[in-house]
């Protein structure tokens, strides 16, 4: 249905930012060695791409694509009032279930969070609607973290002060224990380099997860997708998916980018080293708050085309791709490791960010036509059907 189709759109569009993100930093989801910092920086214009990159595609599609995310556990879930939790939660061990498949070959994967996260986004099934719109901003902004790095500007305790001499007293043996996080991340980087596959899913299988659990802390993403997840769900209590053409699409664009690209700026002005612990906090804050006016910024505009004549046609390439949107992500991260990893063309330190974008762009180009020769025949996605198939316990009819 229409409705439908633009939630899918918007879902194939969150794809394509991705697989960008992830194509420019070689698939790669752990810190970068020393020794390899700027791997992908070999031409003067790899830094624009670069830039453009990290201000504009880093954190802002997985924004559109979690609170879709939320959207959907209303679409499935909370609009059915007699609906199962139980069911919902086993999908969401389904989920998980290929997320892992998916994460042992690349830790970077938010399959198993999502299904994590998912859980607890049935315990908010009967919360009302306004404490889950204030908690959901709080989260998304990332409330917890904003306020934690606040809190690290104000003068330091006695207290503090002691613990911090304490601490510096202690054993060099024990401080060793902070140099393990780099440790890891040569080793990881070796892995990747020397193509040893079944290194790799060991490593991704054990330390590969308490790595993305410190990652979630380190970003503030804990708490961020929860609220993401609460913004979705509010949206769809609001029914906005089902009155698209009655939204303030003009005003909503404008008034994201009024707010969005100063934040843009500010974050990108105010990153600099140099600059005091205050204003490196400001700009902390303006790039969370970027976080969230820029994607709905993009939600506004691709909502907007999707109402004008000249460009439907190109958005419904957008819808395919979404109407198999987790085949469409794992097929992704196969591409990219094919490509980057050493079991694979080993083309890591030999590609540069602006060409591995390019490489990026003709695959999802692909994905497009894939998934349109593939709706001609099959109802779902190969994983979709999978993954239907598994809820219901029972085979779900493929082909139309």
């Amino acid at each position: 249905m229409r409705r439908i189709e633009e939630i899918d759109a918007l879902r194939g569009f969150a794809l394509f930012g991705i697989v960008m993100t992830h194509m420019f930093e070689g698939y790669l989801a752990s810190m970068t060695p020393p020794q390899y910092i700027g791997f992908n920086m070999m031409y003067s214009i790899d830094g624009f791409s670069q830039m453009i990159i990290k201000y504009l595609f880093v954190g802002k599609f997985y924004a559109i694509f979690s609170m879709l995310f939320g959207l959907s556990f209303y679409l499935i879930l909370d609009q059915k009032k007699d609906s199962s939790s139980w069911k919902f939660a086993w999908r969401l061990i389904l989920l998980f279930l290929i997320g892992f498949i998916h994460h042992i070959h690349y830790r970077g994967d938010f399959l198993t969070v999502y299904a994590v996260f998912g859980m607890a986004l049935i315990l908010f099934r009967r919360v009302p609607d306004k404490y889950i719109l204030v908690l959901g901003l709080f989260l998304a902004f990332n409330g917890p973290m904003i306020i934690a790095k606040g809190l690290e500007l104000l003068p330091t305790s006695d207290m503090q002060e002691m613990q911090e001499a304490s601490a510096a007293s202690l054993p060099t043996a024990k401080k060793g224990i902070a140099t393990n996080p780099m440790d890891q991340a040569n080793a990881y980087f070796d892995l990747v380099l020397n193509g040893e596959y079944v290194k790799l899913i060991q490593s991704n299988a054990t330390i590969g997860f308490v790595n993305k659990f410190n990652y979630l802390k380190f970003s503030g993403r804990i708490w961020v997708i929860p609220g993401l997840f609460l913004l979705g769900l509010w949206i769809g209590r609001k029914k906005w998916h089902e009155k698209l053409d009655q939204l303030p699409l003009v005003p909503l664009i404008k008034w994201s980018a009024f707010l969005g690209i100063p934040c843009v700026l500010i974050s990108y002005y105010l990153s600099i080293p140099e600059y005091s612990p205050l204003l490196k906090y400001l700009g902390f804050v303006a790039g969370h708050a970027a976080n969230i006016f820029i994607p709905l910024l993009y939600i506004g505009l691709l909502l907007l085309l999707c109402t004008m004549e000249f460009s439907k046609s190109s958005i419904r390439k957008f819808i395919l791709v979404g109407k198999m949107g987790l085949t469409i992500y794992v097929m992704q991260s196969a591409f990219g490791l094919f490509i980057f990893y050493g079991y694979g063309l080993n083309l890591l330190l030999k590609l540069s960010g602006t060409v591995a974008l390019g490489l990026g762009v003709l695959f999802f180009l692909f994905q497009m036509l894939l998934s349109k020769w593939w709706f001609n025949t099959f109802k779902f996605g190969p994983l979709e059907w999978i993954w239907r198939c598994a809820t219901n316990l029972k085979w779900q009819p493929l082909i139309k």
